[in-house]
């Protein structure tokens, strides 16, 4: 039998049994017993939160007074990834077995929110599956997760220390190889050295340019020539002053989060195709350079890509989703895959300020302007 729910809510189940009819009556702790084949003092002890039932018997509950299986559930229980599968009611072995995974593989997003390393966000896609919720409900599941936020806090304060060599006069602010904070940082990541090193010596830039630009808005704010001006220049430096105090820790968030639902190499190669085609598309068949494959499935079912069929031949195009991951990735995938060339992006701009152009090249009616 499977280890018993620690957030079932017992007074739920007493309030359900004591006002819900089962076949037109309420039922006592005893008939709930027979017709769950146990006895009543094991139901009592449900009620009383003394015993925990297991993800089944939540179910059987659950069908036998018709409402939905959350209603058992205490609800900061459902914030997490345990207790959405024990809401589906499932073991750890079945959802396991339904996301594709190992039960080692399952367990350690249980446990510690922690994907796949070889995951290229079809984990993540299926674990919406099997749990009948939103990609977004199990982003926020692990995200919340208690262990994933003593990473990005550990990941923050490690970042935090690399932001301060930016602040020294005179001295390189850079991070390699050799450096003992990278070893600390590339395990909270997950990726190899080299690939943190890449990856964190872009953040180191990005937080530079933010001192540089903090540092012209000083010396704009000091010789404004006019009290607008002035008040202009003050506002850019406040608000970048609140940018850089708060640099390392959205970076680590947003790092974390990059890298939990990153393409792989081959997914992010055929992105980048597609989004220098535009809405044009690129032909598909099993003589061209790309052709029907798993990489396009998983673009599709993340709502990347979709796939178009114009007269006898089908075209795979990006969506508007794809575009705009594809716009604001592109870097963090650059040092994620540097022999990968970068993207155009032209058809993204060009689709966003012209559509009417860019439909019509797709073969599709321009929209009416008013």
């Amino acid at each position: 039998m499977a280890r018993g729910t620690a957030n079932f809510d017992g007074e739920a189940l007493r309030t359900a049994r004591l006002t819900r009819r089962v076949d037109g009556q309420l039922l006592s702790a005893e008939a709930v017993a027979r017709r769950l084949g146990t006895s009543k003092s094991r139901v009592l002890a449900y009620e009383n939160n003394t015993s925990k039932p297991d993800p089944r018997r939540i179910a059987q509950l659950s069908e036998l007074f018709d409402i939905p299986a959350r209603e058992l559930r205490l609800k900061r229980a459902l914030a997490d990834i345990h207790g959405l599968r024990c809401q589906s009611g499932l073991t750890a072995a079945e959802a396991a077995a339904r996301v594709g995974i190992s039960r080692s593989g399952y367990a350690n997003i249980e446990r510690h929110a922690l994907l796949p390393v070889r995951d290229d966000g079809t984990v993540r896609m299926s674990l919406a599956r099997t749990f009948g919720v939103t990609p977004a409900v199990i982003d926020r599941a692990l995200l919340r997760h208690p262990a994933a936020i003593a990473r990005q806090n550990e990941l923050a304060e490690q970042l935090g220390t690399v932001f301060e060599r930016a602040h020294r006069k005179h001295s390189p602010a850079v991070i390699d190889l050799t450096d003992p904070l990278l070893q600390h940082i590339a395990p909270l990541l997950q990726r190899p050295a080299k690939v943190a090193c890449r990856l964190v010596s872009a953040e180191l830039d990005t937080y530079r340019d933010l001192l540089r630009d903090h540092a012209r808005m000083k010396v704009d704010e000091a010789f404004a020539q006019t009290e607008s001006a002035a008040t202009r220049a003050r506002s850019r430096r406040i608000r970048l002053e609140s940018l850089i105090d708060g640099a390392a820790p959205t970076t680590a968030k947003n790092l974390s989060r990059f890298l939990s639902e990153a393409m792989n190499v081959r997914q992010w190669r055929l992105m980048v195709a597609l989004a220098n085609a535009g809405l044009d598309g690129i032909a598909l068949s099993s003589t061209s350079r790309y052709a029907p494959s798993e990489d396009l499935t998983v673009l599709q079912i993340r709502q990347y890509a979709t796939v178009l069929q114009r007269g006898d031949q089908t075209y795979a195009t990006p969506t508007e989703n794809g575009l705009i991951t594809v716009r604001n990735n592109y870097a963090r995938y650059g040092r994620l895959y540097p022999r990968v060339p970068a993207p155009t992006l032209s058809h993204y701009w060009e689709q966003r300020r012209r559509p009417s152009i860019v439909m019509r090249r797709a073969g599709r009616p321009a929209p009416e302007t008013t």
